[in-house]
């Protein structure tokens, strides 16, 4: 029987989709290679129309995912830690951002703030708290650079993947609180 290994061609998650399919016998599956976001649809798609099908995916993707789709009969079936000393926190984080030298009791109440899509979701949920504190929000969704938008002065603030820590840095970005630390996923069916 095929079974699928639905992989990430993010760069960014490739060293670690490489220890997955090395470390866990699955060099022998039909790969095939999408978005990391776009893995779980993939896998759950597979498995709807009775294909064997596994995922790896960050846990961040994943967890959008699932609280997207909240029904979805995926699991995590494994984590592969996420331990790299070039990145700030050991492993990708989702961040809120704001200007440095300012935190979140400096800030004003209404911010806009600009948000990868990749992490609608997370983000929605992280910022209905603030909002029950009194923080009011204009939402603005990219595909990417969401730090330019805080750079050219369309966002006050952003919530975005922190990785190195570089751009944030060069921008003038400090890091307001951590929404979400991220490892690596490997996903299939609940069954």
């Amino acid at each position: 029987m095929i079974v699928f290994t639905v992989v990430p061609k993010n760069s960014g998650l490739r060293r670690y989709r490489d220890i997955a399919v090395q470390n866990f016998g699955l060099q022998n599956n039909e790969k095939l290679e999408v978005r990391g976001e776009d893995v779980p649809f993939w896998v759950e798609s597979l498995i709807k129309k009775g294909k064997k099908a596994i995922g790896l995916t960050g846990q961040d993707l994943f967890r959008e995912y699932t609280l997207e789709n909240y029904n979805t009969q995926l699991k995590t079936l494994k984590i592969v830690g996420w331990d790299d000393d070039k990145a700030l926190f050991r492993k990708p984080t989702l961040c809120l951002l704001g200007p440095n030298k300012k935190d979140l009791n400096t800030i004003p109440r209404s911010q806009t703030v600009c948000i990868s899509k990749k992490y609608k979701t997370l983000a929605k949920k992280y910022l209905n708290l603030l909002e029950t504190k009194g923080y009011t929000f204009q939402k603005i969704y990219v595909s990417g650079s969401t730090e330019s938008s805080y750079q050219v002065g369309i966002a006050d603030l952003v919530i975005d993947i922190v990785y190195s820590g570089k751009s944030i840095n060069e921008l003038g970005l400090s890091i307001y609180e951590k929404i979400f630390y991220s490892n690596f996923v490997i996903i299939g069916g609940k069954q």
